[in-house]
């Protein structure tokens, strides 16, 4: 097919040609089970191979361990060689590279940047050769109308999944590999789109003699016969791997003949799977197998063995550019991705100068001569040192992990990036902008604002040391990252490096009486240096001529501290040289860390342990009979001149677009009439960016306004002949999302459908529910893994197309009458597939059911039971919409007939397809659909009369009945069942419960080692007054807390909301009866260390009052998270907001500044963090507490200072009525909670963003 397309030549200079043997290779996971066993394959130069079978049978871990990527967890046996030609014998410059199945780009580049950038870094041609590869390679992929549209992300939308993997493809390519490993290379392509990028690869493998291996799902029947050599696995186990063209001769002497129409490689991936819907088909298909395994051994033996001779090792590929060429591309790069998001570099300008003035406002010029005024100043001095190089370390460490790790992961797996070329062009290019402008905006304001030494040497000391703690807190956020890609690990190694610096600075606990066993970690913290060198810049000779004191004030403040006088040169050299350590030991992880995947447990519960076999004996034909469904009235669905426009609120930072884009209107979908049938699949099929998904989201009322775009929609909805709106269409449809990330990680296949039948069929009995649990998962062939946990990114569980399964069976459990589904066979193999369609098909026969699906690739056994079929082209038009058989013969008619052994649905996308892989294709393909556009508008009249034939008399109406719409599940069904599934959760989630249990008493602990045993002396007032302040750091615990537990639950509950299964309160208040008991205990736990252990006042009172305040502040904390979260939905962006307001809260809680003005004082009482401190300052100095002055701290007639505790809290103007603020922390408590219960009532009902 396509004979006439017009080739492109691409002047990619010849590699080296390299064959490939494979001798016995097994992978054996850490358990010793089997993932690949004994495969053997010979790959000639110059040629192409793809590995293709069912999910689990092992495609990926193969391709891992030929490309040598295998995580520490798996262990290989055998041997792979790679054998160069003759007459490149002996040489060494072999390359690999390899393509991973996520897309890992910058979303601010454009697609010709990224590849120009890519070249640079990995090709020694001059620029002219450089810029015609990437022009070549633009055009070969079909990516020359995106070529100016950046990248994008999922908040600022760019380039579309197809696009994105084409890109990821010619990154790969444009280094010119001899071998080119794919993992999945046509995943999220249409069926057009996949078979000109395998053509491409072909026509590179055959003309340039490189070698391509990869794993592939599902390939069509043309795209099969364009690769070279094929290896099909079955459970590990090689089935079949030789040449393409010998593979359906091989299997007819077994007995087993290609069907007519029918795509080989589908079939043959059929007759190799194992079918787990029943046990008699486990059996059956099992057995086929086993005797297609010993089949190939035997024939095996007969092949002939080449040898290995002249094999070599292949290293992986070693940077093409030297080091200063890496450094210029990458700074180049890095100062254009900083100046495309003008926001970031807002925000990072306005923090310095927002903190800053607040900070100033808190510390505004103190009395220097009162107690008073040096407590301020010194916590204003700390501010300075800690506060604004934290606040930097977290969004350091966010900005890292989210986004700049992962490009440099790649490109430094890819050999063309090394640790040390990324450190410093990343110091360059943020020097003007971050590292120089941050700490100077910081001092120039504070410096002033605090009062401090007018003079020029002062202010200088000053910049230096904020300077330098700024690069420090980069480079151990580097560091951080560096241990740990995911940002909730680094930010937790990045907060125990603030706990130990802020704990051995000397502010909070005096540096020079600490306990003998943890005095020594002050020389272990930069900020007791950087913190010292304030110090001493500032008190040095302060403050000597003040009235009743002997000789300088300050002088006497630096020796209560234990800080030397002009000590400003030594410490600034020693915070310069632990920036330099912590890049040096950044560099060495980065340079040997690998990242590892362990594999999931299976779950084994009483229940399923005692399970009755006989309850899996029902096939499924059984099923789709014994399943009742929910109303013998079918629907049909018309739709009458749908279409749905984009509108961009904000032109800044807009993403280009390059067709149906009228100024800042974006037309989605074009006055699209059409017909679905009842008791029939409907598919809705057109290549990527033809609207699909938009129609369906559409349809079932996901299309919402953002804060960026707003969107415009027209048209109307027919149920038999009524008009209905879009909010009744929702509430009678269940609509199957195309994403699976909702799902819960921590529950097994079986309990998450079993806590969805649960609130979606409470009106059935329990052993009704465990029926349908029971028959669902034997439907969608889910029996192997009903026991295994979900999993997600961090622990592997269940696959892709397994996971797709149960977000298609949590829908099923209550047999809808309209069920859509958004490609519903996205990354599954084509058995896997088949069988999900089968599955659809069957439910879609049953009385009163209405099936409605996007699909890129039905298979040709599936095209013709298709009910209606909907064809879009790119833009949202219509070409077709009508049955199977009727389309056939409607294209025919325009003189477009399918080809004999080519999938009709594969023929249909191809024609409807623009090809722009140069002006010639592109100019006669638009003519081609431009053509089946303008036909289609002449042809629909019948469909129009269709319409009109469905639309019935009466007005819209509120088409409501009790037999389609979902009954709403009540509050204490609702409620209970969440309680038991997110205790479930968060019991199986270590770093969860570990959170919640154990995060506060740790703080408890820490704080023990650092101030027990609190005497009764003048040094000990600033340590009640520290320990005291440390309590405020329980509300950075119960955000961290919250972001642990929190987002999962938020994404599940989501999707549950938006199926309108129960309501925000329910949840809300599960979610608080797991929280407190928790909170309590772990408040007890900090009140015995803080109190018993460290001897602060040991009194039952205090005891209780301490685990009463603790307990408040982390659950505020954990509030402020909810809200964050429910407004937010990045992480790291969360923790950044959040971490602002909390330092600042902290700031204010009354024990740092001690003469902070009215205005802010006033702010304060919306704080929890301003009464629980006055409550427990007032409890660590009781009227009972008898101080000495033996260590320091008399007057100049001897006297002490503080006598008692009376004393201290008067001095310092603290003393407060008690009793009143505990009642009044219980009201901002509840203030806070109904708050978070309001933002996430307005963000799902009301504005609904």
């Amino acid at each position: 097919m396509n004979t006439d397309l017009v080739e492109n030549e691409l002047s990619f200079p010849s590699a080296t040609r390299v064959s490939l043997k494979v001798d016995n290779l097994s992978v054996l996971a850490s358990n010793q089970t089997a993932l690949v066993r004994d495969v053997c394959m010979e790959i000639p130069s110059g040629s192409i191979m793809a590995i293709i079978g069912g999910s689990g049978s092992g495609k990926t871990t193969l391709l891992n361990a030929l490309a040598s990527k295998m995580p520490r967890s798996l262990k290989c046996a055998g041997s792979v060689y790679f054998i160069p030609e003759q007459q490149e014998k002996g040489s060494e410059k072999i390359t690999t590279a390899y393509l991973t199945q996520q897309d890992i780009l910058s979303p601010r580049l454009t697609c010709r940047e990224t590849l120009q950038y890519a070249s640079d870094l990995k090709l020694e041609l001059n620029k002219e050769e450089r810029q015609q590869l990437v022009e070549e390679l633009i055009a070969e992929l079909g990516l020359r109308d995106c070529s100016e549209t950046l990248v994008g992300s999922p908040h600022r939308p760019g380039l579309s999944g197809g696009e994105k993997r084409r890109l990821s493809i010619g990154v790969q390519m444009i280094s010119n590999p001899s071998l080119l490993f794919l993992d999945e290379p046509t995943t999220g392509l249409d069926a057009y789109s996949a078979y000109l990028v395998i053509k491409t690869l072909r026509k590179l493998s055959h003309k340039g003699g490189r070698t391509f291996v990869m794993s592939i799902h599902q390939p069509r029947a043309d795209i099969l016969f364009l690769l070279d050599q094929v290896c099909i696995l079955s459970k590990g186990h090689n089935v079949y791997c030789d040449d393409v063209t010998k593979m359906v001769s091989y299997f007819e002497k077994l007995g087993y003949d290609v069907p007519h129409h029918v795509n080989p490689a589908d079939y043959f991936i059929d007759i190799c799977s194992v079918d787990t819907r029943s046990p008699l088909l486990i059996q059956k298909t099992e057995e086929r197998l086993q005797s297609l395994l010993e089949n190939w051994r035997n024939h095996q033996k007969l092949l002939k063995n080449s040898s290995a001779a002249g094999s070599i090792k292949v290293k992986p590929s070693r940077p093409r550019v030297s080091l200063i060429k890496q450094v210029r591309v990458l700074t180049k790069r890095s100062i254009k991705l900083n100046l495309r998001d003008p926001e970031t570099m807002l925000v990072l300008l306005l923090e310095p100068i927002l903190i800053g003035i607040i900070t100033g406002w808190i510390f505004f010029k103190p009395d220097s001569t009162s107690l008073k005024g040096v407590r301020t100043i010194t916590a204003a001095l700390y501010s300075a040192g800690a506060l604004q190089g934290y606040l930097f370390l977290l969004f350091e460490t966010y900005r890292l992990c989210e986004q700049d790790i992962k490009v440099y992961d790649r490109e430094r797996a890819e050999g063309c990036v090394t640790p040390l070329s990324f450190l410093i062009s990343r110091r360059i290019a943020n020097f003007v902008s971050e590292d120089l402008a941050i700490p100077l905006i910081f001092s120039v304001i504070t410096f002033f604002m605090y009062g401090l030494s007018l003079n020029a040497r002062s202010f200088f000391v000053y910049f230096a040391v904020v300077f330098l703690l700024h690069q420090t807190s980069a480079s151990f956020a580097l560091l951080s990252v560096a241990i740990s890609r995911d940002f909730s690990q680094s930010s937790l190694v990045g907060n125990l490096n603030y706990t130990l610096q802020s704990m051995a600075c000397g502010f909070f606990a005096n540096a020079k009486t600490l306990p003998v066993y943890v005095r020594w970690t002050k020389y272990i913290t930069y900020l007791w240096y950087g913190f010292g060198a304030l110090m001493s810049n500032q008190f040095t000779n302060f403050a000597c001529d003040v009235e009743g004191q002997n000789g300088c004030f300050g002088d006497t403040v630096l020796q209560t501290l234990g800080y030397p006088r002009f000590w400003r040169t030594t410490p600034i050299i020693i915070v310069f040289c632990w920036s330099i350590a912590f890049y040096s030991c950044a560099l060495l992880i980065l340079q040997v860390k690998k990242v590892d995947v362990s594999l999931a447990k299976q779950v084994i519960t009483k229940k399923d342990s005692h399970k009755k076999s006989n309850n899996s004996e029902t096939d499924l034909e059984a099923n789709a009979s014994t399943i009742s469904s929910s109303c013998d009235n079918a629907i049909t669905i018309g739709i009458k001149d749908i279409s749905l426009t984009l509108r961009k609120r904000n032109i800044l930072g807009s993403i280009k677009h390059t067709e149906g884009k009228i100024g800042d209107l974006t037309s989605i979908l074009s006055e699209i009439n059409a017909i679905f049938e009842a008791n029939s699949l409907n598919a809705i099929m057109g290549p990527s960016g033809s609207g699909k998904s938009s129609l369906l989201n559409l349809l079932s009322g996901k299309v919402k306004n953002t804060f960026m775009t707003s969107v415009e929609m027209e048209g109307s909805i027919y149920f038999n002949g009524t008009e209905v709106s879009i909010p009744v269409f929702k509430d009678i449809c269940s609509f199957v999302p195309q994403d699976d990330d909702h799902l819960l990680a921590q529950l097994t296949v079986r309990e998450t459908l079993s806590f969805a039948a649960e609130l979606r069929l409470h009106e059935l009995s329990a052993p009704e529910r465990e029926l349908r649990v029971e028959e669902t998962i034997a439907e969608l062939g889910l029996k192997h893994c009903e026991n295994t946990l979900v999993g997600n990114e961090l622990v592997k569980g269940i696959s892709g197309g397994e996971k797709r399964r149960v977000s298609m069976g949590i829908h099923l459990l209550t047999d809808p009458s309209i069920l859509l589904l958004d490609e519903p066979t996205s990354g599954l193999d084509s058995f896997t597939s088949f069988k999900i369609l089968e599955v659809l098909s069957n439910i879609s026969k049953k009385p009163g059911k209405t099936v409605i699906l996007t699909i890129h690739q039905p298979r040709a056994e599936l095209f013709q039971q298709l009910g209606n079929i909907l064809l879009l082209a790119k833009g949202g038009r219509v070409a077709y919409n009508g049955p199977p058989s009727a389309m056939v013969d409607y294209f025919a008619k325009l003189g477009f007939v399918c080809p004999p052994l080519t999938n009709v649905a594969d023929y249909f996308l191809d024609i409807i397809s623009v090809n722009t892989q140069n002006d010639i294709n592109r100019f006669n393909s638009r003519e081609r659909v431009s053509s089946l556009l303008l036909n289609w508008t002449r042809a629909r009249k019948d469909l129009d009369n269709g319409l009109n034939d469905l639309r019935g008399d009466s007005k819209q109406i509120e088409f409501v009945e009790k037999n389609y719409v979902r009954k709403d599940v009540p509050f204490r069904i609702a409620y209970f069942v969440c309680i038991r599934r997110q205790f479930k959760t968060i019991t199986r989630n270590m770093g969860s419960l570990s959170a919640r249990l154990a995060q506060v008493p740790g703080v408890g602990i820490i704080l023990a080692l650092f101030f027990a045993p609190i005497k009764k002396n003048y040094e000990s007032v600033s340590n009640r007054l520290g320990i005291t302040q440390q309590s405020t750091a329980l509300y950075f615990t119960g955000m961290l807390t919250n972001l642990a537990c929190y987002p999962g639950e938020r994404n599940y509950f989501y999707q549950e909301f938006d199926d309108n299964v129960y309501g925000i309160t329910p949840f809300l208040l599960a979610y608080m009866t797991l929280e407190l008991p928790m909170a309590a205990f772990a408040a007890s736990m900090y009140a015995i260390f803080t109190v018993l252990v460290s001897g602060l006042n040991r009194s039952a009172g205090n005891f209780f009052v301490t685990m009463y305040c603790s307990m408040i502040i982390s659950t505020c904390g954990e509030a402020l998270g909810i809200i964050t979260n429910t407004l937010f939905t990045t992480p790291g962006f969360v923790v950044n907001i959040v971490s602002i307001v909390l330092t600042i809260g902290c700031v204010m809680s009354g024990l740092m500044s001690l003469q902070m003005s009215r205005v802010l004082q006033g702010f304060n009482y919306l704080s929890p963090l301003n009464y629980t401190a006055m409550i427990m300052i007032n409890y660590a100095f009781p009227d009972s507490l008898h101080l000495t002055c033996s260590d320091g701290g008399r007057n100049a007639d001897g006297s002490c200072i503080f006598s008692s505790g009376a004393e201290v809290l008067e001095s310092y103007g603290l003393k407060r009525n008690t009793r009143n603020y505990l009642g009044i922390i219980i009201c901002v408590w509840f203030i806070y909670r109904f708050l978070a219960f309001l933002i996430l009532k307005a963000k799902l009902e009301w504005i609904k963003w």
